[in-house]
């Protein structure tokens, strides 16, 4: 099988050393690329010294995540890759991380491992949340003493170790461009349950992901409402009233915030039904195209 692994740097050298150490240390071969996003620190400088048969693609802008991963994934994919594994900068991988996804993968559907924290001591806090959200009867089936499964399905999950049959990839594409730095995964799985493509959590498999809840907390929190109203201008799993409603829950939530700190308003959110009224023509075409089968933005 040809694994490539897909890893977007941005100022990474807090982590990348141990995260490409890891992947060395990995029990199946995976050709790492690296798509680094401008760093100004010495990322670029230590890849090129230290690994120098991984690939680099070094841009003149910082293009964001899910167009960074694009960058990647095309290249992979035109180099015959049977999975692409996505790697966050700050994750990961315990020896056997890779092993396990390819031995439980069915060749169509997603799968992540058990996200932990950094040092491996507990689940990764939004990984707990998202698992909980899912609704998998993991908690039932460890305290009743059925036993865990080999996997549970997901609703979401980050995309900081995903790996991706290459059907995926063909039948999908890569990230909506619309998204530039959190959100794009949330985006992507909407495609996925759209194109009837499940997600799984495969729980022999662990990695570690070195971050707090939102890795760069002042930049999620900046754009989250924004984030939020695009998320749901975008889904195609979404008729008309169903997108107003959320609209209309998000506009209670900012007076809810109001309320409570100050951190939303409800003028933020006439600035971004605003900004969706006058971009509706680029926000329908873009979900539109969502809805179609194939290599989209790659």
């Amino acid at each position: 099988m040809k694994i490539y692994t897909v890893i977007v740097t941005y100022n990474a050298m807090r982590w990348l050393g141990r995260c490409l150490e890891c992947l060395k240390a990995s029990t199946v071969d995976t050709s790492t690329v690296i798509v680094d996003n401008k760093s100004t620190d010495d990322t670029l400088s230590f890849v090129r010294e230290n690994y120098p048969d991984i690939m680099v693609f070094a841009q003149e802008e910082n293009l964001g995540f899910g167009q960074g991963n694009n960058v990647g994934i095309r290249y992979a994919m035109e180099q015959g890759a049977d999975y692409v594994l996505l790697l966050n900068q700050d994750a990961y991988l315990f020896p056997d991380t890779l092993r396990l996804l390819c031995e439980a993968s069915d060749g169509v559907s997603l799968l992540s491992p058990v996200q932990m924290n950094g040092d491996g001591s507990a689940l990764d806090k939004m990984f707990r949340f998202l698992l909980s959200e899912s609704e998998t009867s993991l908690a039932d089936d460890v305290l009743t003493g059925k036993g865990v499964r080999d996997a549970y399905e997901m609703r979401r999950v980050s995309a900081a170790c995903w790996l991706m049959p290459a059907s995926v990839v063909r039948n999908v594409g890569g990230f909506n461009p619309l998204f530039f730095h959190y959100g794009e995964d949330d985006n992507y799985l909407c495609r996925l349950h759209y194109h009837g493509i499940k997600v799984f959590v495969v729980t022999a498999a662990k990695m570690s992901h070195d971050r707090g809840e939102h890795g760069n907390v002042n930049v999620f929190n900046a754009g989250k409402l924004h984030r939020d109203i695009l998320k749901v201008a975008c889904d195609v799993n979404m008729g008309l009233p169903q997108r107003l409603k959320c609209y209309v829950r998000r506009l209670y939530e900012c007076y809810a915030w109001d309320l409570r700190d100050g951190r939303y308003v409800p003028f933020a959110w006439l600035g971004q039904m605003w900004w969706l009224l006058t971009h509706r023509g680029l926000v329908s075409k873009s979900r539109e195209k969502e809805k179609t089968k194939g290599m989209l933005w790659l």
